[in-house]
C-alpha cells in the first residue's frame, strides 16, 4: 500500500492518546469525544462504573457500555479495565462504516485494527531488553482484531508485577480486560515465577483470546497463537508500525 493512500492523525483528548493510521479520510475526533461524554456521564450517574475492580450490571445500552460492560463480564474485572480497547474498538467499528480496509487505531496502548497488509508491530515492556529490540510480524487481518497491553508501571491500575501482558483477541475490548485480569495474577519471587502464574491464569479465559505473552525482567512466555516474534532494526518501527 502506498504510504501517500494512508492518513495518519494524533489524536489528544485528555487522557485519550490516539494514533491513527487509515485508508479513510475522515475527521473521528467528534466521534471520539462522544464516546468520552457517554463514558463520563455514565460515571456521574453511576460512580461504581469508574470505582469497581469487579463486573457490574448494564444499566445503560449505548454501544460502548455494552463493550465495557461484557469485556468486564468475561474477564472479571470492573468495565473500565476495557475502556481504553473499547473506545479504539469503536473508533475501528466507525471506520469500517466507511468500507475502510486498513486501519490501525492505538490508544494509548491498546491497539484495533483491520489491515490487508502484513505489518510489523514493536513491543514496549519497560526497561527489559525486549522493548524496541522486538516485535511482531502481523499478517493481514480482513476481520477486526485486538492487541491489548498492560503492565504494573503503566497508566491503568494492575495487581500484578508483569512489565508487559500483551493479549490478541478479535475484539481489543475484551483483550483489554483479559491483559488486566492475566497481568493481575502476574506475581512471584522470581522472574519464571510471575511469568508462570500469569500463564496459568490465561488458561482459564482461552475461549477469548488467540494467544497471549508475558514479560517479566528478561523472561517471556506465551500460551495459545502469538504473531510471529521478530528482530526490530528500523526506528520507526520502534515508534509504532511499518507496513510491508
Amino acid at each position: 500500500m502506498p504510504k501517500n493512500t494512508l492518513h495518519i492523525k494524533n489524536i489528544d483528548i485528555q487522557t485519550t492518546h490516539i494514533m491513527l493510521k487509515t485508508d479513510i479520510n475522515c475527521d473521528i475526533k467528534p466521534f471520539i469525544q462522544n464516546q468520552r461524554e457517554i463514558i463520563l456521564n455514565e460515571i456521574k450517574e453511576n460512580p461504581n462504573f469508574l470505582k469497581s475492580y469487579t463486573p457490574i450490571p448494564l444499566i445503560d445500552k449505548k454501544p460502548i457500555l455494552k463493550l465495557m460492560t461484557k469485556a468486564g463480564e468475561i474477564a472479571n474485572t470492573g468495565p473500565m479495565a476495557a475502556v481504553a480497547g473499547s473506545i479504539s474498538e469503536m473508533c475501528l467499528d466507525y471506520l469500517e462504516s466507511f468500507k475502510s480496509k486498513f486501519s490501525i487505531v492505538e490508544n494509548g496502548g491498546d491497539i484495533a485494527l483491520k489491515t490487508n497488509k502484513k505489518i510489523n508491530m514493536g513491543i514496549y515492556a519497560g526497561k527489559t531488553s525486549f522493548s524496541y529490540n522486538y516485535g511482531f510480524k502481523i499478517k493481514p487481518k480482513p476481520y477486526k482484531y485486538g492487541i491489548c497491553t498492560s503492565s504494573y508501571d503503566g497508566p491503568s491500575k494492575s495487581f500484578g508485577s508483569t512489565d508487559a501482558t500483551i493479549v490478541f483477541s478479535k475484539q481489543s475490548s475484551i483483550a483489554d480486560s483479559l491483559a488486566t485480569s492475566i497481568g493481575n495474577y502476574g506475581n512471584g519471587n522470581t522472574e519464571n515465577e510471575v511469568v508462570h502464574n500469569a500463564l496459568s491464569y490465561a488458561e482459564k479465559y482461552s475461549d477469548y483470546y488467540e494467544g497471549v505473552l508475558v514479560i517479566k525482567g528478561e523472561t517471556l512466555g506465551k500460551t495459545g497463537h502469538i504473531p510471529q516474534l521478530i528482530s526490530i532494526n528500523n526506528t520507526h518501527v520502534k515508534e509504532a508500525f511499518e507496513i510491508e
